[in-house]
């Protein structure tokens, strides 16, 4: 289906997965406490249906940049929200390429929206960072915050809101590229290497 036809606890846990040690935050404070300098993107400059381009690349900002693309069933095009970003086929999800200085780090609001651009509430979205970390979710609200955190460098994530006999398409507010502060990912693959420890 088109869209165009209309238009808790700060550290959730630390899981590893091929060497990576991956951190999830759902307390913004706490992650930004963790990292250092970041580009973030609220897409407050965009209306509904204004952007409708294959990719948009946002940054540098300190450094930081990344292109944002739609993939999947479809490979179809972005489409702006009411101030988020989102695709314009729900047979597609958002993908996010890192493109500036290294990064470790990214978060933000990630959320299933219906065809007219608004949050669909109990519908789960699955992140899956490039360190083979995926994490699934179901958000309260828009504005529910998820931060990931990895020892190894990301290259790419990805956003997906999963169809039943409904279609849904991924969206993304709020958007931060980053990377820890000093010192966080030793304290990371300190924890990692605990954890593999104890088995």
């Amino acid at each position: 289906m088109v869209r165009h036809l209309a238009a808790g606890a700060a550290v959730l846990g630390v899981a590893s997965f091929a060497g990576a040690v991956t951190t999830v935050y759902d307390n913004e404070a706490d992650f930004l406490a963790a990292i250092g300098d970041y580009l973030l993107e609220d897409f407050d400059q965009y209306t509904y249906g204004e952007y409708t381009e294959y990719t948009l690349d946002i940054g540098p900002m300190n450094g930081y940049a990344g292109t944002i693309s739609a993939e999947g069933g479809a490979n179809s095009y972005l489409w702006s929200g009411y101030g988020d970003m989102s695709t314009n086929s729900a047979l597609d999800w958002l993908r996010v390429d890192f493109t500036g200085l290294p990064t470790y780090s990214t978060g933000g609001f990630f959320y299933a929206s219906d065809i007219g651009g608004y949050f669909v509430p109990g519908r789960q979205v699955v992140i899956e960072l490039s360190n083979g970390f995926i994490y699934d979710f179901v958000p309260a609200s828009q504005t529910d915050f998820r931060g990931f955190l990895s020892t190894d460098e990301l290259f790419w994530m990805t956003i997906d809101a999963p169809d039943d006999a409904s279609y849904y398409w991924s969206s993304m507010d709020h958007f931060y590229i980053d990377s820890p502060a000093p010192g966080a990912l030793a304290l990371l693959g300190l924890a990692g290497l605990m954890r593999r420890r104890r088995r």
